[in-house]
């Protein structure tokens, strides 16, 4: 065999062996890219062999592989790249509901709050006591805390005064009831009576 059939043949076993090392990588992320490397190289080596017609049946072989090894680069590329982009979504969605900016969906799938009417109420001893009844339930079906911010804000919706009420460790359905709004200037009880409350932000933990 002349040496220029040996470099012909050549192509097919490099093809072969460059496939079989990049089907190999192309399961492990990051080095994978290495692999679609490899699997192009093969490609080209494969198709070489065939165009000059040696060693076919190695090179129909070598083009399997290296066309499989590049798209199983490509699919363990994108899965990997969606699970990545799946877990940046669940934290960036644990910080905002720990923030209080998913207030609206907390209140539309986690929590209901339900706010009472404000009350000043004197006690036995002549001392006035203020209140406004807050009930939460946790209408998810697993353990969690929640902060709730009221705000009483007066007609022409002007905030008068705030409270945040904190629930922690509610079980899935279960409801407590709370006081808000306990300590406030003497000065504010009649304009709070007429106040309107509103919930401002809802975080839950």
């Amino acid at each position: 065999m002349s040496k220029d059939e040996n470099s012909k043949s050549g192509f097919a076993t490099a093809a072969l062996v460059l496939g079989i090392i990049g089907v190999v990588l192309s399961f492990i992320p990051i080095i994978n890219n290495a692999a679609f490397i490899l699997g192009a190289l093969a490609l080209i080596f494969a198709i070489v062999a065939l165009v000059k017609k040696k060693s076919v049946a190695m090179a129909v072989v070598s083009l399997v592989l290296a066309i499989a090894s590049m798209g199983i680069t490509l699919a363990m590329q994108k899965s990997f790249s969606d699970a990545m982009d799946d877990v940046g979504e669940e934290v960036s969605q644990s910080f905002d509901d720990m923030t209080g900016d998913n207030t609206e969906a907390i209140l539309e799938n986690d929590v209901q709050v339900d706010l009472g009417t404000f009350s000043v109420v004197a006690d036995e001893y002549g001392l006035t006591e203020t209140v406004l009844p807050v009930s939460i339930q946790n209408t998810t079906d697993e353990q969690t805390s929640f902060s709730i911010q009221i705000e009483a804000v007066d007609a022409e919706g002007k905030r008068l005064q705030d409270d945040t009420i904190y629930a922690n460790d509610l079980g899935a359905g279960q409801s407590q009831d709370f006081k808000a709004f306990q300590f406030v200037q003497s000065d504010l009880h009649e304009a709070l009576q007429s106040a309107t409350f509103n919930i401002v932000s809802v975080s839950k933990m």
